[in-house]
């Protein structure tokens, strides 16, 4: 956090002077998907909300690879910062009906179109605009709608953060009773080491889940951490005096949202952030 000198200057700018132009923003997800009621979660699993219905409006399963920006339907409202200034995330909050974790993520890379039952490498490919050194991005397997129900293991095959290709993830579990729903989030760990991703050349499953269903893969970028402890409790995460630092959201982010549920009840969750530029 080079670009904010002290916490005067930080005032400042979110008053609006010195060019702060500041952002307050609301969103709401609501729990359906194109009208029709979200699947249930499964609770401490994480669950991707991006084709939940609400404000913003519902992102699509994507089709071919693709580096998804704020322009992106389904991205949070963010507008990139202008004359050559910089975006910082100050604050960030969110309340629902249920407790849990909410992740707020810059969505870097997606791809949909994926089969269950294919148990040969399915490319994913593309190339990232944001956070290109890869240090600190992950990726997670996203099902839009289920595969089968016979269990199987995913790895991704990538080039790490140091430029380094054929870096194959651990390999996790993926179809069976638990990780087949739709909306589920499937992390994928890195290797032994590694901290970050450039691109991601492919995925294998290692048998066929015996349903071909919809999935993707997602690169992204982590912003913020939200605890929701229950119903109705507001989850306050204030950047300015709490750790981490505040948080540089890059030009273009498609800024998105995971969660992590202490309960089955499929959430219905609202909240905000607040951006300074400097």
């Amino acid at each position: 956090m080079t670009a904010l000198t002290d916490i005067s200057d930080l005032i400042n700018r979110s008053t609006g002077g010195n060019n702060g132009t500041p952002q307050n923003v609301f969103w709401h997800k609501q729990p359906r998907i194109a009208g029709a009621a979200a699947p249930s979660p499964i609770a401490g699993r994480p669950a991707s909300l991006w084709q939940y219905d609400g404000q913003p409006s519902a992102g699509a399963a994507p089709t071919t690879v693709a580096a998804p920006t704020n322009a992106t339907t389904g991205a949070l409202p963010f507008t990139s910062a202008g004359g050559g200034r910089e975006s910082w995330m100050t604050q960030a909050w969110a309340t629902g009906i249920v407790g849990g974790t909410l992740i707020v993520y810059d969505r870097l890379l997606h791809i949909g179109g994926l089969s269950g039952n294919v148990t040969t490498a399915q490319t994913v490919g593309g190339t990232i605009t944001r956070n290109t050194g890869g240090k600190g991005n992950f990726a997670f397997a996203e099902i839009y709608s289920a595969v089968g129900t016979t269990g199987t293991t995913i790895t991704m095959s990538y080039t790490d953060q140091d430029g380094n290709s054929g870096s194959t993830s651990t390999g996790v579990a993926f179809g069976g009773t638990n990780f087949r729903e739709a909306t589920r989030a499937i992390l994928l760990p890195l290797a032994a080491n590694d901290s970050g991703i450039q691109s991601i050349q492919s995925i294998t499953l290692a048998a066929s889940t015996t349903g071909a269903g919809n999935f993707g893969i997602v690169m992204g970028r982590v912003l913020a951490y939200i605890g929701i402890g229950g119903a109705g409790n507001a989850g306050w995460r204030d950047y300015i005096t709490g750790l981490p630092s505040i948080p540089k959201i890059n030009d273009g982010a498609c800024l998105s949202l995971l969660w992590v549920p202490i309960t089955t009840t499929v959430p219905e969750i609202l909240g905000g952030y607040s951006i300074v530029e400097a």
